[in-house]
């Protein structure tokens, strides 16, 4: 009888499990949706206000709002953006190891020069990453029209922000061509390398095309390159893009401005 009440018993715990772990996993999934359906919206980050702000100053600085050698004071920026110092601080340090901004000793943080010597660092630097990224993409060019289609894309918005006379738009439409050629090669270190220099690309860009905008010639230049990518000879690769990105750079920054208080 022992026996055959522990059979039972076991065969009563085998029908148990098999229907309550369903049902357990079933509810369980049921609330992990639930919650989710409650948190589309993204939560706030930490760092979003930083990035927001960073976000404001590179359209200023890529403008000439903010010049180079503009004196950045943390009080100042905090008050006119509407936030605390410690999103301003951590946006300024972020800045600095960029590039974009330099600390003067006793006196805070100046807008950097780019003058040629910084202009000519940067683009040594994104010839030699761009060279090797794009080798590997021009092959994925000519193997596949998918990403060709996105490149014509690209090419759409500086065409678009060109027509509109939209030197803000062709700035950014500008930095995202390149990085949609780049990013076919699939080279997640080239990648975030070519990103850390972007906001300095922009920069240029911006101060380059507001002395002296000439859009058709901006369109032509990378209609010429989006040519090369799908056509031209790999060996090339490196001149061509010391072309495209050298070219139209005026050696003439403007001087340093200065904010200081008497």
């Amino acid at each position: 009888m022992l026996s055959t009440r522990i059979a039972n018993s076991a065969t009563a715990l085998e029908i148990w499990t098999a229907l309550y772990i369903p049902y357990t996993i079933c509810k369980y999934t049921k609330m992990q949706n639930a919650v989710k359906e409650h948190t589309r919206i993204e939560p706030v980050r930490k760092r979003l206000v930083t990035e927001l702000i960073i976000d404001r100053l590179i359209p200023a600085i890529a403008s000439g709002s903010l010049p180079p050698g503009y004196r950045l004071v943390e009080d100042e920026l905090a008050s006119e953006l509407g936030v605390s110092r410690v999103p301003v601080r951590e946006a300024i340090r972020e800045l600095s190891l960029q590039g974009i901004l330099c600390a003067v000793p006793g006196r805070g943080w100046r807008i950097s020069p780019f003058d040629d010597r910084q202009i000519e660092e940067v683009c040594s630097v994104r010839i030699a990453l761009e060279t090797a990224m794009l080798t590997d993409a021009m092959l994925k060019y000519r193997s596949d029209l998918v990403h060709c289609a996105e490149l014509d894309e690209a090419l759409e918005a500086i065409r678009k922000s060109a027509s509109d006379s939209n030197v803000e738009g062709l700035r950014n439409a500008d930095v995202n061509f390149h990085r949609t050629a780049i990013a076919v090669s699939r080279n997640s270190l080239g990648m975030r390398i070519w990103e850390g220099i972007s906001r300095q690309v922009v920069i240029i860009f911006g101060l380059e095309i507001q002395r002296g905008p000439d859009f058709d010639a901006v369109v032509a230049q990378h209609e010429n390159l989006r040519r090369f990518l799908a056509e031209g000879d790999p060996a090339r690769l490196s001149g061509v893009l010391h072309e495209h990105i050298t070219g139209r750079l005026c050696r003439t920054p403007a001087p340093p401005a200065t904010n200081e208080k008497s």
